[in-house]
């Protein structure tokens, strides 16, 4: 299903609709957004090299990443602890399921993070506190 949905928005992306594409991946992804939203973060009005990071990840990235399956026996081989970090902000949206099933694979407890998704963006201090507190403890 996700491979389908995905494939759906590289179309509707490459068909010249950039806001369908959007709405077809928050929506995918679980991301809420406030009315209105959508249009400023991807109208018209936009950086140059911002539209082309866009075109790029749609047409070249979306599908390995969607797509992308890990070794969980190399994974499960390795000597180090593995944590698996999840934006506290971040439930039930599609990169905290697939962190949990992920996690759940390998054995282990998701580890939380300040913030949502980026939150290593969106508050990079307190972040870092958090990332430093883990690592210590590894």
């Amino acid at each position: 299903m996700l491979r389908a949905s995905t494939d759906d928005m590289i179309a509707t992306y490459l068909g010249g609709d950039v806001l369908g594409a959007w709405a077809k991946f928050m929506a995918s992804a679980n991301i809420q957004l406030p009315p209105g939203v959508l249009e400023m973060m991807f109208g018209p009005d936009r950086d140059p090299r911002q539209l082309s990071d866009e075109r790029r990840w749609f047409a070249h990235e979306l599908r390995a990443t969607a797509g992308w399956v890990p070794d969980l026996d190399a994974l499960r081989a390795v000597d180090s602890r593995i944590v698996v970090g999840i934006g506290r902000d971040s439930t039930e949206q599609l990169c905290d399921r697939t962190s949990r099933a992920l996690a759940a694979e390998l054995g282990v407890e998701p580890t939380m993070f300040t913030g949502g998704h980026t939150g290593f963006v969106e508050d990079p201090g307190a972040f870092a506190e958090e990332l430093r507190k883990v690592l210590a403890n590894s």
